[in-house]
Parts: structure tokens; C-alpha cells; sequence
């Protein structure tokens, strides 16, 4: 019996630290990550399909855009189980609202980088949001990386749910290829 036991711990650290790596493989290209306190213990996970729109110019940002559609059913917790309950209705309803939408309105230069205004719709909810951001130019392209916090209630997301933290910490990373790296 401790045999056994002590297999499973094996194999669970083995599947967390597969879960690690393939994580840090994502941020190379893109990643959209969250993190939120449930029952006091901070969870994570992520959304595995999303496409951005970029028109980047740092020299003329007032015609800079970004527009982003992340598929809500793509939502990736590490545990299949949560992962299945938060597609459901008190969720993040994926039958109803499949798609989490971002419309930038205006892109400030900041002293730490720069200031992505803009609108984000989970659900049936658009409210405006503000997420400082680097842009960082390589021979492959630029990299976009930035985070910010929200507040899930807003969104009708988990409503009445009383061990869900109510702040979301989402974080960001998104490398737009120059056009002959693609």
C-alpha cells in the first residue's frame, strides 16, 4: 500500500512538472494566463486558443490598434474537472458566449512602456479596462507583454460564489512575427 502511494506521488509531481514546462513552452509564442485565490489557495490556468489583430507604429501610436479574440472554451486549469465546471453557465457560459473579445481605444506611452486602453467583453458585459504593457523589437518580431487585475463579478462570472476570490490577475504575452519570419 505504500508502494502505491508513493508511485502516485511520483506520478503527480511528474504530471505538475510537465504541466510547468509546457506552460514555459507557451510563453515563447503566446500565452493569455490567470491567476485567482480559491479557497485561500491561488489557482491558475489559461486559454490555449486566441487570435490578436496588431497595427503597431511606436512612432504614431495614436493609429496603433490591437483587437483580441480568445476562445472561451479553450480554458485550461490543469484539472479537467474545473475545467469542464467553468465552461457552464455560471461561469463563463461557453454555449452562449463563446468568444472573450478586447478592442483597444487608444495606446499611451508610459515611463515603464506603454498604456493599452480599451474595452473587454466576457459575456454579455463590456466594460473598459487598462493594461500597461512592454513592447520589446527582435530580428523574429515584437513581443507584447503585459498584465492586469479584474474583478470577475463585474462579468457575471462565478456569481454567488462565496470561496472564489473575486480578483483575477491575468497576464499577457503575445509575440507578433515580422512578416518575413512567418
Amino acid at each position: 500500500m505504500e508502494a502505491l502511494s508513493k508511485i502516485l506521488r511520483i506520478s503527480l509531481v511528474a504530471i505538475l512538472l510537465l504541466a510547468v514546462f509546457q506552460v514555459r513552452g507557451q510563453e515563447q509564442q503566446k500565452l493569455v494566463s490567470f491567476t485567482i485565490k480559491n479557497a485561500g489557495v491561488n489557482v491558475g490556468g489559461s486559454f490555449l486558443s486566441y487570435s490578436v489583430t496588431t497595427k503597431w507604429d511606436a512612432s504614431d501610436l495614436a493609429s496603433s490598434r490591437l483587437s483580441a479574440t480568445i476562445e472561451a472554451k479553450t480554458i485550461v486549469t490543469g484539472i479537467k474537472g474545473r475545467d469542464k465546471h467553468l465552461k457552464k453557465a455560471k461561469y463563463f457560459d461557453v454555449e452562449n458566449y463563446p468568444q472573450i473579445t478586447f478592442e483597444s481605444t487608444s495606446i499611451t506611452k508610459t515611463a515603464a512602456g506603454y498604456l493599452l486602453k480599451g474595452k473587454l467583453t466576457i459575456k454579455e458585459t463590456t466594460l473598459p479596462v487598462e493594461i500597461p504593457f512592454t513592447a520589446t523589437s527582435s530580428a523574429e518580431g515584437i513581443a507584447f507583454s503585459g498584465a492586469f487585475e479584474l474583478d470577475r463579478r463585474d462579468y457575471g462570472v462565478g456569481k454567488g460564489h462565496l470561496i472564489m476570490g473575486d480578483k483575477v490577475k491575468i497576464k499577457i504575452y503575445h509575440l507578433e512575427k515580422h512578416p518575413s519570419v512567418r
